[in-house]
């Protein structure tokens, strides 16, 4: 018995894996947010935040509104905002608190499951 094999190009197929993956946005694993009863709290609790450039630092759904995304990274605080539709945005602030200095961040984005920008770090053997 004689058996055919099909050979599909890899490019050929991209469009149609591409297409599978949805939307890219932003990789928001390891993050957390806090919940806020009132979209003033949240704002009064993100203050500073605002003043160093954070945008839109609340999100409402529903009756509750989510502060921004926030994770520790080597000592840093990075927090991530939302768009004007909800959306979390890739760019936002750093915070410092040994030495007390904000800075921006650029989150990584995800691809289709693939992440969109290097991550850096190192592997202990």
């Amino acid at each position: 018995m004689r058996t055919k094999a099909f050979h599909l190009p890899l490019l050929a197929a991209l469009p149609a894996v591409l297409a599978a993956c949805g939307p890219a946005g932003v990789d928001t694993a390891g993050y957390n947010r806090w919940t806020y009863g009132s979209s003033q709290q949240c704002l009064d609790a993100n203050r500073a935040l605002l003043t160093q450039g954070l945008s839109n630092p609340c999100q409402r759904s529903g009756s509750t509104y989510f502060g921004p995304y926030i994770r520790v990274f080597n000592g840093t605080r990075q927090y991530l905002g939302y768009d004007g539709r909800g959306r979390t945005l890739a760019g936002g602030v750093t915070y410092d608190p040994a030495r007390n200095t904000y800075g921006t961040y650029r989150a990584p984005v995800t691809r289709g499951g693939f992440l969109g920008s290097a991550r850096s770090g190192s592997f202990g053997g």
